[in-house]
């Protein structure tokens, strides 16, 4: 059962966030154990794509390591075309990490990186459609929500099944684009339901009413692994510096000066210092 990692970017502003995934363990560990590595460009420029591949190169397997370009189509048809590239490679499972999604490098989740392991045990095992493994969302001790089951694998992870229309009533949404495992069968039936929006922002708001509207299985875990930092886009953390944003992240880890130079040499339109 192969799984691929899928991770997007767009414009030509994102290299730190590019930058930093030297840094983060915990999503290259992930990354890793995926069959294959996938990053995608959509509408940027041959010298954005260039300095890109170069850092890609130098982190992942040349033979896991698969670089797509898109430009002058939609976001929703990105998505149908790597969905496809990727059906036609017999992937099984994508496990979609957003570009500005880095993982949570606390010395606690070093220390138990066989976590990772046991969620890939846990999605070959049980095949879910779709698991979110994004902030506490999936933790019922803040997300109020009754699990329909649940999957005790160690001291450290739980897997929680719930019904995705409980996420509306307790306004958390029940889709989002936060980290997540799912069948990509279970995702090119949903990317080709008719009349989808085109862009982004629209097409979440779409699938977020399908599953707040339609029973679908949303396992979540009670580990925190990912979260955003929202450092470009519509979405941007204007509520702290960009290095206390970054520092959730990365500012237990032993080079935090390190990153924190690579950020200052590194800032573009991103939140205040």
């Amino acid at each position: 059962m192969k799984v691929a990692s899928f991770t997007q970017t767009y414009g030509n502003e994102r290299i730190l966030e590019l930058l930093l995934l030297n840094y983060d363990i915990i999503g290259n560990t992930f990354r890793n154990k995926c069959d294959k590595i996938i990053f995608s460009f959509h509408n940027c420029s041959n010298d954005f794509i260039i300095k890109s591949k170069h850092i890609l190169k130098n982190l992942y397997s040349t033979e896991k390591l698969i670089i797509l370009e898109y430009n002058n189509i939609s976001y929703l048809q990105t998505i149908k075309n790597t969905l496809k590239t990727l059906k036609d490679m017999d992937i099984y499972y994508i496990l979609q990490i957003q570009d500005d999604q880095h993982g949570i490098n606390s010395n606690l989740n070093i220390q138990n990186l066989n976590d990772i392991n046991i969620v890939f045990e846990f999605i070959k095992l049980y095949k879910p459609l779709y698991l979110h493994i994004f902030g506490n969302e999936g933790n019922p001790m803040f997300n109020n929500i009754k699990p329909l089951q649940i999957i005790n694998k160690t001291n450290n992870i739980e897997f929680y099944n719930y019904d995705s229309r409980e996420f509306k009533k307790n306004n958390i949404y029940s889709w989002n684009d936060g980290t997540y495992f799912s069948t990509i069968d279970f995702l090119i039936n949903l990317f080709n339901i008719k009349n989808l929006p085109e862009n982004v922002w629209d097409l979440e708001h779409a699938l977020k009413y399908i599953f707040d509207t339609n029973m679908i299985n949303r396992w979540g875990t009670n580990k925190l692994f990912f979260k955003a930092s929202n450092l470009h886009g519509r979405n941007i953390n204007h509520t702290i510096s960009i290095y206390d944003n970054l520092y959730r992240f990365f500012g237990e880890l032993n080079n935090w000066d390190e990153i924190k130079q690579i950020i200052t040499n590194n800032i573009t339109n991103t939140n205040t210092i």
